[in-house]
């Protein structure tokens, strides 16, 4: 691990973040759309620490200065409305803001949009980044790619009200966890392909998104396969086993769609996550600074799948993501130090 550390650290910071601590043993909240037990078919190891450690805070504490607009339209693919809560300072900015579209976990098969509403409020807050906190449509409803093309219609929808609420539509970032992280990269490895679109609406604005932001994602499907992790939620997701569509699993492998034009990524990962592993994120990093794009993983011990959910960790991990976009969207961070002081 050392040498990769090393060899990789010219193009990208690769450090070891967060105190160690033992994984949970009890059952964390589940997400809202999960199934009852008793109707859940057999689940595999992964899927099991996906279900007992994300965690959806429905109405988390709002800082005074954000204001939060719920339920929201952002499309409606086949007539079927999608839904989104958008976070922002109450009072408009002088210039335009950056955008971030967060994207919730759950093996892409249960959760909701509050899954990222504290580190929306936060960011909005410090750095007057506009969120946007989005649904999707789950495999249960719908198979890949119209996840996907449900995200990508969210960031057009971003810049249709860019002038409303004063967002710059050449800083869209994009940032999710799990199943979210997943989407997320699969949204900036496919910047400017058209038939990753859907027919949600907007069609006339761009989807391609400047930054991506992932908490412990799956990057490798083939990775999986061979943990035998995730089995019936890529299954029930992709529409059949490895072996009836292995052009799937392909083609939803973002690390076999990076290239030179990837916008740069923060990878945010748990090294003793029992779901997706942590080697996947540094992969992708590696694979990132072959092309010279810019890339950061930070990896934290002792921390499981999904971690980013609970106290003190939300917090933890948004303030890694501040320098990130301070960097790379040109942020002052005059506002964030004076209500640091507060």
């Amino acid at each position: 691990m050392k040498t990769m550390i090393r060899l990789i650290t010219v193009l990208a910071t690769l450090t070891i973040g967060g105190a160690a601590s033992a994984i949970d043993q009890a059952d964390d909240q589940r997400g809202a759309g999960a199934a009852p037990s008793e109707k859940r078919p057999a689940q595999d190891r992964g899927e099991r620490e996906s279900r007992r450690t994300e965690i959806f805070p429905g109405s988390p504490d709002i800082p005074v200065g954000v204001t939060v607009l719920r339920d929201v339209v952002y499309g409606s693919p086949g007539g079927r409305d999608l839904h989104l809560d958008a976070i922002m300072r109450k009072e408009l900015p002088k210039a335009p803001r950056p955008a971030i579209v967060f994207i919730h976990g759950g093996s892409w098969k249960f959760g909701n949009k509050s899954q990222f509403r504290r580190q929306a409020a936060w960011l909005a807050d410090r750095l007057d980044i506009f969120g946007a906190c989005v649904e999707y449509r789950l495999s249960g409803e719908s198979q890949f790619p119209a996840a996907l093309q449900d995200a990508k219609c969210a960031v057009r929808w971003v810049r249709s009200v860019a002038q409303k609420y004063r967002i710059d539509p050449e800083r869209i970032a994009v940032c999710g966890g799990s199943a979210g992280g997943h989407l997320s990269s699969m949204m900036a490895v496919t910047n400017g392909i058209a038939e990753y679109e859907g027919n949600g609406g907007h069609a006339d604005f761009s989807s391609d998104v400047q930054l991506a932001i992932l908490y412990n994602g799956e990057f490798d499907m083939w990775d999986l396969v061979e943990k035998k992790s995730l089995i019936d939620a890529m299954k029930a997701f992709f529409g059949g086993t490895p072996e009836e569509v292995p052009e799937r699993y392909d083609e939803a492998s973002s690390i076999k769609r990076v290239t030179k034009d990837t916008p740069p990524m923060l990878f945010l990962h748990g090294d003793q996550d029992r779901c997706v592993s942590h080697e996947q994120a540094l992969a992708m990093v590696k694979r990132l600074c072959e092309l010279n794009v810019p890339a950061e993983a930070e990896i934290y011990e002792g921390k499981p799948h999904a971690w980013f959910n609970k106290d003190p960790d939300w917090k933890i991990t948004v303030q890694r993501v501040e320098p990130f976009l301070v960097e790379h969207f040109k942020l002052s961070t005059e506002g964030a130090l004076d209500r640091e002081k507060d």
